[in-house]
């Protein structure tokens, strides 16, 4: 296995495996990831699906396209667009927002 493909398959375990913790225990993780846990059962039903269920998906997609040689390449465009994203969210986060917590300079870091 070459190291495009084992990256785009570590990323994938990584979503994947969030995803399905925040389907099972959103409540939980959502006030280890951000001090705060929703409110209302709605709340929590959007969180098990945004954070769980898109999180998932991304998983599996990612590790279809790090499955056959010729779809790696763009898995590993997928790693970069998906990281790029979520630290470039998070920079506009913490600026706007004044203040994060350690979890989310770990999560910009990685």
């Amino acid at each position: 296995m070459n190291i495009n493909a084992l990256l785009v398959k570590v990323t994938a375990a990584i979503f994947a495996a969030y995803g399905a913790a925040f389907i099972i225990e959103p409540s939980y993780l959502a006030l280890l990831v951000t001090e705060a846990s929703p409110a209302t059962p709605a709340a929590i039903t959007d969180m098990r699906a945004t954070y769980g269920g898109m999180s998932l998906a991304v998983g599996i997609l990612l590790f279809i396209l790090a499955a056959k040689p010729k779809s790696v390449r763009l898995g590993l465009i997928a790693v970069i667009t998906l990281m790029l994203s979520m630290a470039g969210g998070r920079i506009v986060g913490i600026a706007l927002d004044g203040s994060a917590t350690q979890i989310m300079w770990l999560y910009l870091a990685l």
